[in-house]
């Protein structure tokens, strides 16, 4: 038996003490060993990068090209040319216990948020971002809006911009974007354990658009890209798919994200259905439609580009005889409500002389006619927009087109018009056959002997006479789509007329594809079944049905027989005070925007109401479709109101703008109480004429509370002059309430935006939520969700406790949290029910489904 050597007291502590410092000199020294390899791995990132700098040059003037064709009126003008900076909605504030405090402007705190109707923000001025302010709080985002509103467009700016080096996206500079269209993905895709395979299809797409010499270098430099961090993903279209395909996308979001944390993500995304983005940390901001202003800019700049390039081209020369000012003057009026890609066509068919009317359908009608190849019948498009729609397709195969259209297929010329007609083979010799040959033919000379005439070419199908057009696109995998789903729903509206046509759309999953054909059913057709069906379903907290109806207005003919049943519904919504302003709201919008006349009267005689939040939403109504007729309802109601509804007559009245309206907003600035003059100053920043130059003026007035409700004033003004007299006023100012106001106001636009969207951190590292559990007894381990601890902290007293715990809890649905939100939502009435409202809005737009509120005993 071996023994073991014996070892001396001495000898084992010695040992056990060098063993102890070695190790402990090891653990010290981890934290640089690692930062040293973490050093060393981005060093040769860098060389890598610095080696590729070749075919990224190359990848971003491909890229710059790709962008300048993505936009309507890409036949006409580049994007760089015609393009409006694009703004987004954001959601509100997110605030944590602990922060500076946030002043809220005057929008801020009277219009409610509406992601889902931003056109009562951009009209009374909301506070914006741009994609790359957006972006600068490092979380994805998904871009959302109408069909139309301009997604596309704004992605293709932003990467434009990206290439371009503009200072507006400094923040983006390092970052190498990737501008694809969800079909070009080719999803779903086939189940793979390899990250790298999780980028093949982006290599595939970059690949199809790379010069030859720059193929081989293609794969790896999308790689490192990636492994980088730097790879900002700009993907379009998933707005534009069912809900299937919506899914297949989540699905590849989430293998990004997983292999590669660092990257970038925005997303077109539609306001129906987003799958589990929200899950995967995505922020939802809604593309701004433009306002009156941007509508003008936009309209001067289609005008000096047509004097430019378009108006000695000899189809447009037709329409070069009508004068400017009489076109520009119509095009400029009555343009409520309308999205970039209807103002655009509007604009498109008054400067080439084909215009069909003012409508919205007037302008998509007028362009699917430039678009359509000549001697194709409008059935041939009728049927191919509704075979699409009845199937709940937005990508369909080309065989499925060809034998869609199969009967309107070009029939190829008969083969014996190619032959000379001393004897056709196929005759046999038959005379009456013979006599049936053309007659025109003349007879085959000796060198036609030796030469014949080639067959003719084939007629080409009408699927590549259609691409051909631009009114369809071509992907891989012989996948097809319209070129915009406006388009492709606009003539399954007309293909689907006839009784019974909106039902086999109604059974459909709800995707963008669905609302926009039912739009169009409704202008089309008697809606009358489809209308019944959509009032009578049940939602009973997001009442999306009814909404839908609601919207169904703004194209219907103004003798629908279903229009008063509709109007009648939604009036009952819109004075149910149980509801949440922001659902009601939108009731408000779609009345406001569907251009219908009675509307005005409507909204005078809603201003003579007791209740304020009814007549706080008819006087945004009556200031939307500036009802001269409603200033004095409004001055009186100026008069008799406090707090919000105050403020939105204040906005009202400016926002109508005629004398009378803007004199009795002065009188308020000049005699009101202090909470009525910050209103009426705020409401004046609001009008670029009268109202900043009374601004101007007012900030030297004797008066000290006039001067301070001017400060607010003016800290709504983005321009550089208000910023100067704000300065000034900081300094100079004799009084200092006047002078705290300015500061203050100054001091928070040097803070971080709270608005742009941020990711969230972990709940261990977040300060006010540790301080929370520990208050409780409590505490928070690295890597926990810890929703327990943020549903105790939804329900404490403290409401900044509360509204920082949603922005956890609104990632994270289950039926716990759905049945703690409801509690609230149907308990007694508070500021957070609006809050509550739009989390479960989001949560149903993610797939969740929500409970029935009885499930609960409540409701």
């Amino acid at each position: 038996m071996n023994r073991l050597p014996d070892l001396d007291s001495l000898s084992f502590w010695i040992g056990a003490i060098v063993s102890s410092i070695f190790w402990a000199i090891v653990m010290s020294l981890r934290p640089a060993l690692a930062a040293a390899l973490e050093t060393i791995k981005k060093q040769q990132q860098e060389a890598r990068l610095r080696a590729g700098s070749g075919i990224e040059d190359s990848h971003r003037r491909s890229l710059y090209r790709q962008t300048q064709e993505m936009h309507l009126a890409a036949s006409l003008f580049a994007l760089d040319e015609i393009a409006m900076p694009p703004r987004l909605l954001p959601p509100p504030a997110q605030l944590e216990p602990g922060m500076p405090p946030y002043h809220h402007d005057i929008i801020e705190q009277t219009l409610p948020y509406l992601p889902t109707w931003p056109e009562l923000g951009a009209y009374y001025g909301a506070p914006t971002l741009s994609l790359a302010e957006a972006l600068s709080g490092e979380a994805n985002l998904m871009l959302t809006g109408k069909p139309g509103a301009g997604k596309t467009t704004a992605l293709a700016y932003l990467a434009s911009q990206i290439v371009n080096r503009d200072p507006a996206t400094q923040n983006l500079h390092e970052r190498i974007p990737f501008l694809i269209h969800v079909a070009d993905l080719g999803l779903p895709l086939a189940e793979t354990k390899k990250t790298e395979e999780v980028l093949a299809p982006i290599i595939e797409h970059q690949t199809s658009r790379a010069s030859i010499f720059d193929l081989p270098r293609i794969p790896g430099f999308v790689q490192l890209a990636f492994q980088s961090g730097r790879a900002l993903l700009l993907l379009d279209g998933v707005d534009e798919l069912p809900q299937a395909q919506v899914q297949e996308a989540s699905i590849y979001l989430r293998l990004i994200i997983r292999a590669y944390p660092q990257t970038r993500i925005v997303v077109a995304a539609a306001p129906e259905y987003t799958d589990g983005m929200l899950q995967l940390g995505f922020t939802a901001l809604t593309l701004m439609p433009w306002s009156e202003q941007q509508q003008n800019d936009f309209l001067q700049k289609w005008n000096l580009l047509w004097e430019r390039y378009i108006k000695n081209e000899p189809w447009a020369i037709s329409a070069s005889g009508v004068d400017t000012l009489l076109l520009q003057r119509w095009l400029g009026a009555d343009n409520l409500g309308l999205t970039p890609l209807e103002y655009t066509l509007k604009l498109w068919s008054g400067y080439a002389g084909d215009a069909r009317g003012s409508r919205p359908l007037d302008g998509i009608e007028a362009h699917l006619r430039r678009l359509q190849p000549a001697n194709l019948p409008n059935e041939a498009l009728q049927v191919l927009g509704a075979k699409t729609g009845l199937n709940g397709l937005a990508l369909f195969e080309n065989h499925q087109a060809t034998e869609w259209l199969k009967a309107f297929e070009p029939q190829p010329a008969p083969a014996s018009a190619n032959l000379p007609t001393e004897m056709d083979p196929n005759t046999n010799g038959d005379p009456a056959q013979l006599e049936s040959a053309p007659a025109a033919i003349p007879p085959a000379t000796k060198d036609q002997k030796k030469n014949p005439a080639p067959a003719s070419a084939a007629p080409q199908s009408i699927t590549t006479l259609l691409t051909i057009s631009g009114l369809l696109k071509a992907h891989p995998k012989n996948r097809m789509r319209f070129s915009h789903p406006v388009f492709g729903a606009y003539l399954a509206g007309q293909g689907l007329r006839g009784p019974g046509a909106a039902e086999p759309i109604l059974r459909q999953p709800t995707w963008s594809g669905r609302t926009q054909i039912l739009h169009f059913l409704a202008a089309f057709t008697d809606a009358t079944p489809l209308i019944q069906t959509l009032l009578s379903a049940t939602d009973p907290i997001l009442l999306r049905p009814q909404l839908t109806a609601a919207a169904l207005l703004r194209n219907a003919p103004r003798n629908a027989p279903w229009r008063n049943t509709v109007m009648a519904a939604m009036l009952e919504i819109l004075q149910n005070e149980e509801q949440p302003l922001a659902l009601r709201a939108q009731i408000m919008a779609a009345f406001a925007t569907n251009g219908d006349p009675s509307i005005s009267a409507l909204f005078r005689q809603l201003l003579l109401a007791p209740s304020n939040e009814l007549r706080l939403l008819a006087a945004l109504g009556a200031g939307l479709v500036r009802d001269p007729k409603a200033v004095e309802n409004l001055v009186r109601v100026l008069a008799q109101s406090v707090g919000p509804t105050q403020r939105a007559t204040c906005l009202a009245l400016v926002q109508i703008g005629t004398p009378q309206a803007l004199e009795a907003v002065a009188t308020a600035l000049l005699q009101g109480n202090e909470d009525l003059r910050r209103a009426a100053a705020e409401a004046l920043a609001n009008d670029p004429k009268e109202g900043h130059e009374a601004l101007r003026e007012g900030i030297a007035s004797d008066d000290i509370l006039m001067r301070r409700a001017i400060v607010y004033g003016l800290a709504r003004i983005p321009a550089d002059w208000a910023t100067a007299l704000l300065q000034k006023t900081q300094i100079e100012d004799t009084q200092w309430v006047v002078r705290n106001v300015a500061v203050e106001l100054l001091d928070n636009r040097s803070r971080p935006n709270p608005r742009v969207p941020r990711q969230l951190s972990p709940p261990a590292e977040t300060p006010w939520l540790v301080e929370f559990a520990g208050r409780q007894g409590m505490g928070i381990s690295p890597g926990q969700i810890a929703n327990d601890i943020l549903m105790m902290a939804f329900k404490s007293e403290n409401e900044d406790e509360q509204r920082a715990a949603l922005s956890y809890l609104r990632h994270t649905p289950s039926e716990g949290i759905i049945s703690t939100l409801y509690q609230l939502y149907f308990g007694p009435k508070t500021d957070l029910r609006e809050t509550i409202y739009h989390v479960l809005r989001e949560y149903a737009q993610g797939g969740t489904q929500l409970p029935e509120p009885m499930q609960y005993g409540l409701g």
